[in-house]
This record gives C-alpha cells, sequence and structure tokens, in this order.
C-alpha cells in the first residue's frame, strides 16, 4: 500500500472514487429543517462540537429534527449518551441504519449535513450527502476547503451554530443553497466513471 499512497501523494485531486446512487429526492417537511451527521462515532469527528451546536439551537427555542447516523463502537464518547438522553424529542434516527440503500434513502430526506470533523481523509459521507440533496457545512479545514465554496465552511463551532440557527428559521433557504453549491462543485470529480481512466493510469505505472 505504500507504493499507490506515494503515487497518490504525486496527483493532487485524485480522489478516492464514490458511488453515487440515485434514490430519489424523497419527502422533506418543509416547516422544519433536518440535520444529519453520518460519521464514525469516535472523538476524531469532534462530535462534541456538533452536539454543542444543537443544544445551543434548542435552548433558542428553535425547532429541527436530527438523524446521526455512522458506525458506532465500543468506546462511544460521552456526548451521544448526553444528548440522546437530554433531547429524544429531536431525534429521527440515532445510529445506522440496516442497509446502505437505507441510508442513501435517509440522506434524502434531510436537509443540511454536517461535519465537525478533526481527521479526516476525504470526507466521502459528506459528498453522498451533497449527491442526495443536503446543503454540506464543514469546518474550514482538512480536505473540505479543495471540495466546497466558501459559503459552505465556517472557522469556529460559533459559525457553525450561526448557520444552523439561520437554517433552522428559514428550513427553505437550506433546499436553495444546496441547488447553488450543486452547481458549483463538479461530482464527477469525485466518482469511479470520472476517476478510473486516472486510477489506471496510476495504477500501471512501473
Amino acid at each position: 500500500s505504500s507504493g499507490i499512497n506515494a503515487e497518490w501523494s504525486l496527483r493532487p485531486g485524485l480522489y478516492f472514487p464514490v458511488e453515487f446512487q440515485l434514490q430519489g429526492r424523497q419527502v422533506r417537511d418543509p416547516k422544519v429543517l433536518h440535520i444529519v451527521w453520518p460519521h464514525r462515532w469516535e472523538h476524531d469527528k469532534n462530535p462534541v462540537d456538533f452536539f454543542n451546536s444543537l443544544t445551543s439551537l434548542i435552548s433558542s427555542g428553535l425547532d429541527f429534527k436530527v438523524s446521526v447516523l455512522g458506525k458506532t463502537y465500543q468506546d462511544v464518547p460521552d456526548i451521544f449518551r448526553e444528548f440522546q438522553s437530554s433531547h429524544p424529542d429531536y431525534i429521527t434516527q440515532w445510529g445506522p441504519l440496516d442497509s446502505r440503500e437505507d441510508y442513501l434513502t435517509h440522506l434524502g430526506t434531510c436537509d443540511v449535513i454536517v461535519s465537525t470533523a478533526d481527521h479526516e481523509f476525504y470526507g466521502v459521507a459528506m459528498l453522498e450527502g451533497l449527491w442526495a440533496g443536503c446543503y454540506p457545512l464543514a469546518p474550514n479545514r482538512l480536505s473540505y476547503p479543495e471540495i466546497y465554496p466558501p459559503e459552505c465552511l465556517y472557522n469556529t463551532p460559533a459559525q457553525l451554530t450561526k448557520q444552523l440557527r439561520q437554517l433552522c428559521k428559514n428550513p427553505g433557504l437550506a433546499r436553495r443553497k444546496w441547488e447553488r453549491v450543486m452547481g458549483q462543485v463538479d461530482m464527477s470529480r469525485y466518482s469511479w466513471e470520472g476517476l478510473k481512466d486516472r486510477y489506471c493510469e496510476m495504477l500501471s505505472i512501473g
């Protein structure tokens, strides 16, 4: 694998290929924002910042729904249990779904997909959410500035909370923002169809 990693490093913009499956747009509640966090339940995904933002929204009296997906492990950060026990009425889905098809269909019911990651190689789940119709909000670090326009990036937890607060007050704004971002992000850069020739070229290098 070290050889492939070396070649990878010589080719900026050569991404891990994503299989974008068209599940069809799902029914969304036009009055309540549906937020999704689809990452591993581990400390390096920085769930504390995410749940702190949600708690701030709740304290402000704002309504929303949240789905917390992703794989769970034995050593789950305490913040997950704390939020689930304190705010069950806001939760639509808690934990992974039974199949990939169910997962992609569920993404299609959400309005905003959030990353708070401190460590991320690429962010496949965020791109899958974008493809499914979610407006992405990601930290202005790691690979995210290479992929998303500036309006999707935040610099501080307070900025994330501010953007989510605005979207909670106007869920329709998330859908309009998504349409604009889809016009700016070239999804073919990340699909197998768009990358297979470059991968064949890379793997044939002796």
